[in-house]
């Protein structure tokens, strides 16, 4: 479901006359089930297939892609996907676009970015310099 904020950024985008679609694909990765165990195996670290559809894939001049997901809200769930996704599709650009943060929670986002080295901006419009 659509956000204001994804409707900001998309917004931002057809005026800038970029070449993105919204939502186009589906990529599936693997996340740890907490408390769970494998029947089989009795192995404690167990995995669940799951699927991510990301906000924007933007084709550059250079015919690659981007993937940028915007987030208005950034929580843990938000995060521990982020990092499983990035971990199944590695080859894959992705970055983040975070609506305007200020104080503790900006900080936080921009910590988390830089550990997990997401590329990241603040506001309604996508970069030029990632165009």
């Amino acid at each position: 479901m659509r956000s204001g904020y994804e409707y900001k950024v998309r917004d931002t985008l057809t005026a800038a006359n970029v070449d993105f679609e919204y939502e186009p694909i589906v990529l599936e990765y693997t996340s740890t089930v907490r408390g769970g165990s494998c029947t089989e195996c009795g192995s404690r670290k167990v995995g669940k297939k799951r699927k991510y559809t990301p906000d924007f894939v933007i084709t550059r001049g250079d015919c690659t892609e981007l993937i940028v997901e915007a987030k208005g809200r950034f929580t843990s769930t938000d995060r521990s996907k982020m990092r499983d996704v990035k971990k199944a599709h590695p080859h894959l650009d992705i970055r983040m676009l975070f609506q305007n943060r200020y104080g503790k929670a900006k900080q936080d986002c921009i910590t988390w970015c830089e550990k997990f080295k997401f590329d990241y901006a603040f506001g309604n419009e996508v970069p030029s310099t990632w165009l």
